[in-house]
């Protein structure tokens, strides 16, 4: 039986419950939403859509509208995966692989900085240099690092 459109408080109710037992019992899942929590953190557009393999997933087992189910799926992200700034420092390094296979180098960097605060920006700023000096790619990454550890 699929939920009439209208009834978006039961929706609501079912998808959250599915989308949290998943994330306890299934790691894949909890890396999944992990990554998307972190896209949506510092900015970059959409990680997915409604023809997202998950979103689809989950629509034929609630039997809901993938549109739906997309908009559930973004509002739980929202309040519930995205990462804080000392998360981000912490991280650096699986952040900017994550970040890496989504963006380019440049709305790498302007989205971290963007996103953090502005007395968080030198200790983001010092992370990501050292998580990038790491990288094969380091020199893709360097002409968007500020220069100055303040200018962040």
């Amino acid at each position: 039986m699929t939920i009439a459109p209208t009834d978006f408080r039961e929706a609501h109710l079912r998808v959250w419950a599915l989308l949290e037992s998943g994330l306890e019992s299934n790691s894949c899942w909890r890396q999944m939403f992990l990554d998307y929590g972190l896209l949506a953190t510092v900015g970059f557009d959409q990680p997915f859509d409604e023809n997202d393999d998950k979103v689809c997933e989950l629509s034929e087992q609630l039997d809901l509208p993938s549109g739906v189910v997309f908009g559930e799926v973004r509002y739980f992200i929202r309040q519930n995966c995205l990462w804080t700034t000392d998360e981000l420092v912490a991280d650096m390094d699986n952040v900017l692989n994550v970040l890496s296979e989504n963006g380019r180098p440049e709305q790498i960097v302007d989205g971290l900085l963007d996103f953090s605060p502005y007395a968080k920006r030198p200790a983001v700023l010092h992370a990501l240099r050292l998580a990038v000096a790491k990288r094969d790619d380091a020199n893709l990454f360097l002409p968007f690092l500020p220069k100055n550890e303040r200018q962040g």
